[in-house]
């Protein structure tokens, strides 16, 4: 029976096609991961492809090659583990004429194929020139953007600026001049002062908290925000450009003496940090309170000194939360075996049934999809209508209403999008495969190996003081529903 015209030929084994997803660091270029796999995935399904991985590299520049995600994906058309590399747009692989060009020829070489969601794939010479057009109007789009803000950036430190123009707190900006704020760079002063006397980050955050100061992107300070606020050298009369120190045109809060023993002497305890034990769950395990735990060890008693002495979490506002309850220690094995259980049950679940069903049934990555799609199709329409305009088919004024009208809806959807996606945690695409490798080599792995690999698969671990038990949160399931 001969086929009908149009008709595709279904092969035998669909083509195995890995989509790769990267995120710019150029905020108005920064296009949602959920938004590139929604389209990538809604590709594939039309064509028969079979998506047989999803590889991201978020928040990584395409001028660079040297990416994670993208040499995996390379490897996979190498090794003949993927037929088709799937791509947002033909900007997302690279922005660099270079590597676009050994990319495609690795990828013909293999005899794999790259192909775009949403821009024309079809191999004729009019295609691959489209292709080649698009790809060299995105390394332009790179270099142009690049280009200003060296220049922008150059021209600030020559004059003494930071060359963000973004301050630390401290400080704040007066007729084009950095200024201490009178308001707050006196505490400046007394933090390195009370640090170089034996205060740490997180005692200088209490205080810093029981004054009433507010950091500045942050609802209150801990000891993360006083590190980062303390270890910019802009209080020194600095400005950093290109890792290196330059002189600022700003005259610093403290001099340059009490910034310098500051750095040594921050380094001096973080090399006496290393030196001691480290904890597993450390950060990760919770107490009943809502405060972090922390690893810590008793020494053995003066009646006992052969004993070992106590390993065990304890809660991090211990002496400090009220109504805590008499119990703020826990054994540090019970702790810990009740992972290695949690592990092996993940391990044995190699359909990773309980992870899927908890993401299938989000309404927030549901919500994320439609939306995905709603803005390509969009995408498609505002391609199509400057199609028809550079053809004539459409009037100059009726295109740029319709077009407004179309950006407009897009904004609207982008806002949604990235609500819907900050209610979803992105859990790993094989759990079950990380714990099984994880439980291989536990013996051997290095403690930060390990936290690692749970913090891939634990939001959290709750420790229950009266049950003397701990109870693990995985990732999959703190995904909320929208409402």
């Amino acid at each position: 029976m001969t086929p009908r015209a149009g008709l595709r030929p279904v092969p035998d084994t669909p083509p195995r096609a890995v989509l790769y997803l990267r995120q710019s660091t150029y905020r108005e270029e920064s296009i949602s991961l959920e938004l590139q796999e929604t389209a990538g995935r809604d590709y594939c399904a039309r064509h028969g492809y079979d998506v047989v991985a999803v590889e991201a590299d978020p928040g990584i520049s395409g001028r660079t090659w040297k990416r994670p995600a993208v040499q995996r994906v390379m490897d996979m058309i190498e090794t003949r583990a993927a037929d088709v590399v799937v791509l947002w747009r033909w900007s997302r692989l690279s922005r660099n004429r270079k590597d676009w060009a050994i990319a495609a020829d690795r990828v013909d070489v293999a005899g794999g194929r790259i192909e775009s969601a949403t821009e024309p794939n079809d191999g004729t010479a009019a295609g691959r020139f489209a292709r080649g057009v698009m790809t060299e109007l995105a390394a332009f789009e790179s270099e142009r953007i690049s280009e200003q803000w060296q220049e922008v950036h150059a021209s600030r430190v020559a004059r003494g600026l930071p060359p963000g123009g973004k301050l630390p707190w401290g400080w704040a900006w007066a007729d084009g001049a950095v200024t201490p704020d009178p308001d707050t760079a006196p505490y400046i002063e007394q933090a390195y002062r009370r640090y170089l006397a034996g205060a740490g980050h997180r005692e200088l955050a209490a205080w810093f908290n029981g004054l009433g100061l507010k950091p500045m992107h942050a609802p209150a300070w801990h000891d993360t925000t006083i590190v980062q606020c303390l270890d910019s050298p802009i209080h020194a009369g600095y400005v950093v450009y290109h890792g290196e120190l330059h002189d600022g045109a700003h005259q610093g809060i403290v001099d340059v003496e009490t910034w310098e023993a500051y750095r040594a002497e921050r380094e001096a305890r973080a090399a006496e940090r290393q030196v001691k034990r480290r904890y597993l769950l450390s950060g990760i395990a919770r107490c009943e309170c809502g405060a972090g735990m922390n690893g810590y060890r008793i020494a053995p008693s003066a009646r006992n000194r052969q004993r070992e002495g106590f390993l065990g979490y304890r809660c991090g506002d211990f002496g400090r939360a009220e109504g805590h309850g008499p119990r703020w220690s826990i054994s540090l094995r019970l702790v810990e075996d009740a992972v290695l259980a949690w592990l092996r049950d993940v391990a044995d679940d190699v359909e990773n049934t309980a992870a899927r069903a908890a993401v299938e049934g989000s309404d927030a990555r549901l919500e994320a999809q439609r939306i995905a799609r709603e803005i390509t199709g969009l995408d498609r329409q505002l391609a199509a209508l400057t199609g028809h305009l550079a053809s004539g088919l459409v009037p100059e004024a009726a295109y740029r209403v319709t077009r407004d009208e179309i950006m407009e809806r897009r904004d609207r959807l982008t806002s949604g999008l990235a609500a819907a996606e900050r209610l979803i945690v992105r859990m790993p695409d094989d759990p079950s495969k990380i714990a099984r490798e994880v439980l291989a080599d536990w013996v051997t792995l290095p403690v930060e190996a390990k936290r690692s690999a749970l913090r891939a698969l634990i939001a959290r671990v709750e420790v229950r003081f009266e049950e003397r038990r701990a109870d693990v949160v995985p990732v999959w399931s703190t995904l909320r529903p929208i409402g």
